[in-house]
């Protein structure tokens, strides 16, 4: 994986993709609108000690929640985490033998396949009793996918060494009980409670065609770009806030990376016909037709215009 992001450029101020957006598609309109609409919305709160709460990660766990209850099967950034663990130079090792660690990320590799079969076996509606396990293979899931995120940064050495001082055992099914065994009952009910939300928040897009994790051809101009997922015609982007209110840094960043995913959609392969972001703690869905989007974040010229100056602006040029 690229070492850069969308996420990563945007945060860059100077980045070729922050200042075509600030330029074309200034935003302030649409983070007036957002304001208005997210006044006074409640909150779903964290029950628990708030000290050491990995936020993050528990963003990144409803957001795989999300998408088991809408019935994806097919996780491919958790998939490449799990590739990365069991990279082919863990094997390679000098000596007689693996050491602790690298014998402990081939472990974690295996337990990871064994979850994406527990994902996919709890994908769609579930019992009530089996939405304590769904939320704990969510969570773990979240693990997974930071190794893919932080894979082109040291190595991702954070993110997998959560893995590798488990010391796992080889057993998958052992392994996979760890994993889950690690996790402290307040999280499990906080992604529980934002999960039976979204159920109520979401059962209109809930049955619609979905793509998860959607790319985009001009993902590779900026080093990686990958939505949440596409419903029917509408691409969501979900997060997770205590403080749906946002600082105008905030919220530019929150709509240019909307924005950059419809404008790096160069030949509109998704067919992407409105844009949202869905608050899991607010149980919100918001939701713009493009049009409305684009006039809201300050366009002036058309959609197929804004997305041929990107990709003119991003592709390297060679002077002859």
């Amino acid at each position: 994986m690229s070492p850069t992001s969308l996420t990563a450029e945007l945060a860059n101020p100077n980045s070729p993709v922050s200042r075509f957006l600030g330029q074309h598609l200034p935003g302030a309109n649409l983070h007036a609108a957002y304001s208005k609409a997210v006044r006074r919305l409640p909150t779903l709160k964290y029950h628990g000690a708030l000290d050491r709460v990995p936020w993050p990660l528990l963003g990144t766990a409803i957001d795989y929640r999300i998408r088991m209850w809408l019935g994806e099967k097919n996780h491919v950034p958790i998939a490449e985490g799990i590739s990365i663990l069991g990279a082919p130079e863990v094997h390679s090792t000098p000596g007689s033998g693996l050491t602790d660690i690298c014998q402990s990320r081939l472990n974690a590799a295996a337990a990871g396949d064994l979850l994406l079969d527990r994902m996919a076996a709890h994908a769609g509606p579930l019992m009530a009793e089996e939405e304590g396990d769904a939320a704990r293979l969510a969570i773990v899931s979240a693990r997974y996918d930071a190794v893919y995120r932080t894979a082109a940064i040291a190595a991702g050495t954070r993110a997998i060494s959560y893995f590798t001082v488990l010391r796992l055992p080889p057993d998958p099914v052992k392994a996979l009980e760890l994993l889950t065994g690690q996790i402290p009952r307040p999280h499990t009910d906080d992604i529980c409670r934002q999960a039976a939300a979204a159920a109520l928040a979401l059962a209109d897009i809930k049955g619609q065609p979905l793509t998860c994790a959607p790319t985009f051809a001009g993902s590779p101009h900026v080093g990686h770009a990958e939505g949440d997922f596409i419903a029917g015609e509408v691409l969501v982007d979900i997060k997770s806030t205590l403080t749906p209110q946002l600082r105008p840094d905030q919220a530019r960043t929150w709509f240019h990376q909307l924005a950059g995913y419809l404008l790096l959609d160069y030949d509109n392969t998704h067919s992407i016909k409105a844009l949202g972001i869905y608050l899991s703690r607010q149980a919100v869905l918001l939701t713009w037709p493009v049009e409305d989007f684009l006039r809201l974040m300050g366009a002036r010229i058309p959609l197929d215009v804004l997305r041929r100056r990107l990709k003119h602006t991003l592709t390297p040029h060679t002077i002859a």
